[in-house]
């Protein structure tokens, strides 16, 4: 038969197919790529976030009329005949009770010191988590009494509605009574009495408590009561007379108006 030349099989197997040359990734470059990514993202919510709470939520700017303005700040300040300086405030919330209460103040201020321009008015603030408290801290020096006359009206805000917050629901946030606090103002008046006795402005044979009430002009511990919120504490200003027959009134200070009702 024909005699025919065959090439060998073997080597022929042992040759591989070449593959093209081609660039690919690694498996995990994709993934790692996509987290960079995410924490870039990330990083600049934060960043946002940030600026937005400091300029925004942490200056409570998102509550204000004036977002130049602090929170409460002194629409006016002067000075008395006396040369007292007296400030008046201003609470900068958007919300109808904050514009109500700042005209119900401008309107005070303005008989106040026409009754006399003698007159001090100052005023403190504070915040305690969503509760902003204002106390405006009165002397009255009238024509009809011989003694200055001390008296406070304070306003009490819950930030969360912008609205004024009432006695009774600032006495139920702090979960105590009126009786309880009649309580804790007599404490103090007692107290007052007692030391007086013992540092000797009064002799306790000839004005017994009952007459230091008389002499403090207190028939009822909760008349013209007004409370503020100080460091997580209810205060209740209970202004009473200083000046007496018995000439304690250098005994007073002005936080001796000042009665803690409750600890928060």
């Amino acid at each position: 038969m024909f005699d025919i030349e065959t090439k060998n099989n073997n080597s022929m197997r042992n040759q591989r197919p070449r593959r093209k040359s081609s660039f690919s990734f690694p498996s995990n470059f994709f993934s790692k790529r996509f987290f960079v990514y995410c924490g870039v993202a990330i990083a600049v919510v934060l960043v946002v976030a940030y600026f937005l709470y400091q300029e925004y939520y942490s200056n409570y700017n998102y509550l204000k009329e004036d977002r130049s303005e602090y929170l409460v700040y002194t629409s006016q300040s002067f000075n008395n005949t006396k040369g007292f300086t007296c400030e008046v405030p201003y609470i900068n919330i958007d919300s109808e009770d904050a514009r109500n209460v700042n005209a119900a103040i401008s309107n005070f201020v303005t008989e106040f010191f026409k009754e006399n321009s003698n007159n001090i008015l100052v005023y403190d603030s504070e915040l305690n988590g969503e509760v902003l408290s204002v106390v405006l801290r009165m002397t009255s020096y009238s024509e009809d009494l011989s003694y200055p006359e001390v008296s406070f009206h304070t306003y009490n805000f819950n930030l969360s509605s912008r609205s004024l917050i009432s006695d009774q629901e600032l006495l139920s946030l702090f979960s105590v009574t009126e009786d309880e606090v009649s309580s804790k103002i007599e404490e103090g008046f007692r107290e007052f009495y007692d030391d007086e006795v013992y540092k000797g402005y009064i002799v306790s044979q000839e004005c017994d408590y009952e007459c230091f009430l008389g002499w403090r002009g207190v028939d009822n511990y909760l008349d013209s009561v007004s409370y503020y919120v100080r460091r997580g504490k209810l205060i209740a200003f209970r202004p009473f007379t200083t000046y007496s027959a018995y000439g304690e009134e250098d005994y007073f200070t002005d936080k001796d108006f000042e009665f803690v009702v409750a600890k928060g």
